[in-house]
């Protein structure tokens, strides 16, 4: 791994947060995907010979998202009869805010990385 590969990965990381977003629906699988694949990167950079700086800034970013399965008990499903179904449609609006919201701050810390390494590398 070198610097070029890295500016170019995280410039790519960049634009798939911003192609997700722009589709309007983040989904749960490409989101834990993004995550996987930028995990992966982060363990390849800390195995390479990079400079020591670009190494920990690149392993100072979190990526903390959990899939969180709704259990569907007897009191989900009396509330969910009981609202018309709204109760579902207010969750899910819940969970595509979180997940827009975690792209946005996977996008920006990569950009931002990005130019950093750019600028002083």
């Amino acid at each position: 791994m070198n610097i070029e590969t890295s500016i170019r990965y995280l410039d790519f990381v960049s634009q798939e947060c911003e192609r997700h977003l722009r589709d309007g629906q983040v989904t749960d699988d490409e989101l834990v995907n993004l995550i996987i694949e930028f995990q992966r990167f982060q363990e390849s950079v800390n195995a390479s010979n990079l400079p020591e700086e670009i190494k920990s800034k690149i392993s100072q970013i979190e990526l903390n998202y959990s899939i969180q399965r709704v259990e569907r008990g007897t009191y989900y499903m009396i509330v969910a009869v009981l609202t018309l179904g709204s109760w579902a449609i207010i969750l899910h609006m819940i969970k595509q805010a979180r997940r827009k919201q975690i792209l946005n701050g996977i996008k920006f810390d990569a950009s931002r990385l990005s130019s950093h390494i750019k600028l002083n590398y």
